[in-house]
């Protein structure tokens, strides 16, 4: 009974390896995305979305800045999706 219960544990174990090999190596983005959403921070925007990116620069200790960058979804001329800038704000703190 010890050797069918192991020669079935070894059988279910060899037989997973491939099938976890195949989904570490698989791509969580499908083929062609690139032509349907723009990605940002692992979400998924569609054309003409609008995205706000705001940060602090520290340009001395006692003076910040602090950007605001506007970014648009736009299709280029290969149909590929990609993030245009449209604008950018500066305010000193």
């Amino acid at each position: 009974m010890k050797t069918l219960t192991l020669g079935l544990a070894l059988t279910l174990l060899a037989s997973a390896a491939p099938a976890q090999q195949l989904l570490s190596t698989a791509s969580p983005i499908p083929d062609g995305a690139e032509t349907r959403f723009c990605y940002y921070d692992g979400m998924a925007y569609s054309p003409d979305a609008f995205i706000l990116l705001t940060g602090d620069n520290t340009v001395t200790s006692t003076i910040s800045t602090r950007e605001e960058r506007l970014l648009r979804c736009h299709r280029n001329d290969d149909g590929s999706l990609v993030w245009k800038p449209q604008s950018t704000f500066q305010t000193n703190n």
